[in-house]
């Protein structure tokens, strides 16, 4: 019995060819993508080594380029690219606090040695009081610290980016304490302080900068509130489920075209010109705020009262807790 097998043997050759063909083909293209991946893969890596490198030689400019494939390499220009901004902003931070500590210092420390020359040459003449002239060098060599302490409070704030050693509290107790500790000076100027604190609330922050940042917020109401006003702080829910501290006074207020400014470093307003301080305050307040996250909002108060206002309502927005 005899079969024909030309079909068989041209399958088979048909077959093997295409065999032949396919595995040139995977190999030529696996060649082909591996040359690819590689040339991209050092492409990749010469740009991080060069941002790297001019990291070392104090260029704090320099970016690694994201792709934008999300592969692994994206993740670590992304990485590398939020380290440089962050050493960049300490840096930043570093350097101008010693320029607003330098510029800032030496008007008082001026004044200091003004005033101490000048009771020297009283003492010596035979007139003067020295019990006074000391009393006044402590009080301006108080003020010289504030600043320097303030300024270093806020640069440190900004360089880390985060508030440090954060937990999760209830700030009523803070907010409650807070409006108690300023109820006697309250009281001497003639003001009226309440508050409304709502119950139950929890932020995520560190309760010595809270309260620092409640503490200006305050000390500001009653500074420019004039006797026979009223200041009022408020811990409340948002809506939004941020927490809201705010305290609201009626004094002069804070003009709109004023409040995107006055949170900048040694601003002060005329209204504020004969009063004591060094524009400090609402600039710890902002960090504070931005280094929890949050933000601070500037607002205009109840209204005029007894011919003064419209006031004013910083409010310390943090955000929820999850």
């Amino acid at each position: 019995v005899g079969a024909d097998t030309g079909d068989d043997q041209d399958f088979i050759v048909t077959l093997v060819r295409g065999l032949w063909g396919a595995g040139t083909l995977v190999i030529v293209l696996g060649i082909t993508s591996g040359l690819l991946v590689s040339r991209n893969f050092t492409r990749a890596m010469t740009g991080l080594t060069n941002v790297v490198a001019s990291a070392r030689n104090g260029d704090l400019t320099a970016r690694a380029a994201v792709r934008g494939a999300g592969d692994e390499l994206d993740q670590l220009a992304e990485g590398l690219n939020d380290m440089l901004d962050r050493l960049d902003r300490s840096m930043s931070a570093h350097r101008h606090a010693g320029d607003s500590i330098a510029h800032d210092l030496r008007s008082p420390l001026t004044r200091l040695k003004a005033r101490l020359e000048s009771a020297l040459l009283d003492m010596e003449a035979g007139r003067g009081d020295a019990r006074q002239a000391l009393r006044q060098a402590l009080e301006d060599t108080d003020g010289v610290l504030r600043t320097f302490s303030a300024v270093l409070a806020i640069s440190r704030l900004q360089a880390a980016g985060e508030a440090p050693n954060a937990v999760v509290f209830d700030p009523a107790g803070l907010v409650g304490d807070m409006t108690e500790l300023y109820g006697p000076l309250c009281e001497d100027k003639g003001l009226e302080i309440a508050s409304d604190i709502a119950a139950g609330l929890t932020v995520r922050g560190n309760p010595a900068f809270l309260a620092q940042a409640l503490a200006n917020l305050v000390d500001n109401a009653v500074k420019y509130t004039p006797p026979g006003g009223a200041v009022m702080v408020r811990l409340r829910r948002r809506a939004s489920g941020d927490t809201e501290i705010s305290v609201t006074d009626t004094g002069p207020g804070v003009p709109d075209l004023d409040r995107s400014r006055v949170v900048d470093r040694f601003v002060r307003l005329e209204n504020s010109r004969n009063l004591p301080g060094a524009g400090l305050g609402l600039s710890l307040v902002a960090a504070v705020a931005q280094a929890h996250g949050g933000r601070l909002e500037l607002g205009e108060g109840p209204g005029a009262y007894d011919g003064s206002g419209p006031g004013l309502r910083a409010a310390l927005i943090l955000p929820a807790v999850a």
